[in-house]
């Protein structure tokens, strides 16, 4: 008995002797081999004044081993604010290097939420400007319909909205201020009177307007 535990043993060390030196020679930390961009980041459409997001964005490193790590330490060439003519960002670690398109537009051009009935639509812009068009009629910029989110303020009094009232062809040269409802889901609408006969309804859920105008936000956007 005892000399058939002996022999178990010796075969024991000698299986432990040998994985030893294949980690000598074999089990080093693995190498790197390869960076890639497996997600892109979320936002790709700027308004002139903002800086590159890389929310969304998941760079990794690719191991000998088969292993990945995500990587954190990547520089971008655009970290201020962002202008017309930029057209892409790029991402660099190391050796490897990512173009990352982009899109940068003017504030006036960007629209942050729409309120609409399905024929008639109110486009909010980021510069704080409102245009309004559909079945009912149509309110184009430039004019003096103006809108406005400021989180700082009361629940219901964030978000203001103020368009010209249309009598007989003639609009109005100041804006009235919106009277917006909220219902039990903080869905929004708001009713237009147009040329004192009939009037254009807008509404908004709460799920679509909640996503764009947050507490971290404020418009019209001060660059704008």
């Amino acid at each position: 008995m005892r000399k058939h535990l002996a022999t178990i043993a010796v075969l024991a060390m000698a299986l432990v002797m040998a994985f030893g030196m294949l980690c000598l020679y074999g089990c080093g930390a693995p190498e790197l081999i390869d960076v890639q961009m497996l997600m892109a980041p979320d936002k790709t459409e700027y308004v002139v004044g903002e800086k590159f997001d890389t929310t969304g964005m998941v760079i990794t490193a690719v191991y000998s081993d088969g292993t990945r790590t995500e990587i954190k330490d990547y520089t971008i060439d655009k970290t201020g604010p962002l202008a017309l003519e930029d057209k892409e960002v790029t991402i660099t670690y190391g050796e490897y290097t990512f173009k990352q398109a982009i899109k940068v537009i003017n504030a006036g051009d960007k629209i942050i939420m729409i309120l609409a009935n399905g024929v008639d639509r109110c486009e909010l812009y980021a510069d704080g400007t409102i245009a309004l068009g559909g079945g009912g009629g149509g309110l184009r910029k430039p004019n003096v319909a103006k809108w406005s989110w400021d989180p700082s303020k009361p629940e219901k009094e964030r978000l203001e909205i103020w368009i010209p009232i249309v009598e007989s062809g003639v609009t109005a040269k100041e804006p009235t201020k919106m009277e917006l409802e909220y219902d039990e889901q903080n869905n929004i609408q708001f009713a237009y009177m147009l040329a004192g006969k009939w009037q254009m309804h807008y509404f908004i859920q709460h799920k679509e307007w909640s996503k764009v105008l947050t507490q971290d936000v404020k418009y019209p956007l001060e660059n704008a």
